[in-house]
């Protein structure tokens, strides 16, 4: 369960940062999609961390 929650907390967390900064440039779901690509390779590092999955 806990593996679920940091793939989801980061995506969801970058996703997020990824579209307020398409607002702010003016993009449509450029750095939304940058975000969470991001936030689950962030998640999949917390992962084999934390875990040692």
């Amino acid at each position: 369960m806990t593996a679920v929650a940091y793939l989801l907390s980061g995506m969801l967390v970058w996703g997020g940062i990824g579209w307020l900064v398409d607002h702010w440039v003016g993009t449509r779901g450029i750095f939304a999609g940058l975000g969470a690509v991001l936030g689950m390779a962030g998640g999949v590092y917390l992962i084999v961390r934390r875990l040692g999955a």
